[in-house]
């Protein structure tokens, strides 16, 4: 039971009776809209209501709307697909992860090259995360290239995460996975690493 309505399931879909007074109002004034605009368009109305009711609809005043979300009749209630609405739920946790991601690279100093290659963002897109998340979008310094003895366990250590998936693209993952072994290293520096010997 959600406050201004009860849901339950019906052959897929999740619907939610609307008793809130002011929600009922703002569906209903919307719905006249939509007929009204669908008449001026010559596109078909709404299913489920017949010429005499839409026609009705559409000539009501806003005083009437007022005084037809007060009654209990008609029942109003809005339907939700619930296929549609899990592949939502999916998108938002996929660009909620990818957001935090890109938030923990720019806040570890990768570069703009690197957070382009790696989420396909526009270098436009770069500057402004970089303003949002560490307030800057001062271009990073050529990182520092750590001790030899270093930069080959990096190396070896990525050739382990790597291996097995040399076919697949580079995900950022991997670079999470090596930065958690070499936290003291910024992506940066993990990155020039990494492509140390790339012609």
């Amino acid at each position: 039971m959600r406050r201004g309505g009860s849901a339950y399931d019906k052959g897929g879909f999740a619907m939610l009776e609307i008793r809130d007074q002011q929600l009922r109002l703002l569906f209903l004034t919307h719905l006249v809209r939509e007929l009204q605009r669908s008449a001026a368009e010559n596109r078909p109305a709404p299913t489920g209501l017949d010429e005499t009711q839409l026609s009705e609809l559409r000539s009501l005043s806003t005083d009437d709307l007022v005084r037809l979300s007060e009654m209990p009749e008609p029942r109003v209630a809005v339907q939700i697909d619930a296929g549609s609405f899990e592949h939502g739920l999916r998108q938002v946790d996929y660009i909620g992860k990818r957001s935090r991601q890109v938030e923990h690279f720019i806040r570890n100093g990768a570069t703009s090259a690197m957070l382009s290659k790696l989420f396909r963002i526009s270098s436009t897109d770069v500057t402004l995360k970089r303003r949002l998340f560490s307030g800057t979008h001062e271009k990073l310094r050529r990182p520092a290239m750590p001790a030899p003895a270093v930069r080959e366990a990096i190396q070896k250590r990525w050739w382990e995460i790597r291996k097995g998936k040399e076919r697949e693209p580079v995900r950022p993952e991997d670079y999470e996975a090596l930065h958690a072994d070499y936290p003291a290293c910024t992506y940066a520096t993990l990155w020039a690493v990494v492509h140390e010997f790339d012609k």
